[in-house]
């Protein structure tokens, strides 16, 4: 069995991967921060200034997904909780992760923290 795909990177079946995801990180964990619907961070020269980008379905006033029972179907970058755990794509104080000692944030969730607190 080959789980790579041609362009060397790990194929699956993303159905299968959103029902584990649901079974192991249910939705009532979620604290709705909206912190895991950032699709792009830009960085200035200075952390004090990243430019963040939201994904467009976010609610930003209610920090809540628009389409959450079909962004899986609408939205091919939506990532589900283990996909964004596998590729560090979450605050380390979410509480999907916040238990494991190992789990390494993105840079900007530091830069983002130090910017509210302003």
């Amino acid at each position: 069995m080959n789980i790579f795909s041609s362009k060397g990177t790990i194929k699956y079946d993303k159905e299968k991967i959103i029902k584990l995801s649901a079974e192991m990180f249910p939705d009532d964990l979620c604290e709705q921060c909206g912190r895991c619907c950032i699709i792009h961070v830009f960085n200035s020269t200075e952390c004090s200034e990243p430019e963040v980008v939201y994904c467009k379905n976010l609610d930003t006033e209610t920090k809540r997904c628009k389409i959450y029972k079909n962004r899986f179907k609408k939205e091919k970058e939506c990532l589900s909780m283990l996909e964004a755990i596998m590729v560090s794509a979450l605050p380390k104080d979410c509480p999907y992760v916040k238990k494991y000692e190992s789990y390494e944030e993105p840079w900007f969730y530091d830069c983002l923290r130090s910017k509210s607190k302003d």
